[in-house]
């Protein structure tokens, strides 16, 4: 049980930031590079760039290199994976 807190605590610290939680929103329509990322969010690209790492950090979001571009894209496996560590340990 206290490995699934962990995990969930540390899954829920990551999205908790409003940037991150709106990149994942974002990108659940179709993956995006960076120069799409930040002036949706009106924040650098640099601290763009920042919070991608963070997710990426869990896996959440995956990077593909498209040319000069790095596309991200959501996990959609590990989300679910997350949800389902979230859901089972505090079903009501």
């Amino acid at each position: 049980m206290k490995k699934k807190i962990d995990t969930i605590n540390e899954f829920l610290k990551i999205i908790a930031d409003p940037s991150r939680l709106k990149i994942l929103v974002f990108l659940k329509s179709k993956p995006q590079c960076v120069c799409k990322i930040y002036p949706m969010l009106k924040i650098s690209q640099k601290l763009a760039s920042h919070h991608l790492s963070q997710l990426k950090k869990l896996d959440l979001v995956i990077q593909k290199r498209d040319g000069n571009f790095i596309n991200y894209s959501l996990n959609k496996k590990v989300l679910k994976k997350y949800m389902h560590i979230l859901n089972s340990t505090i079903k009501i």
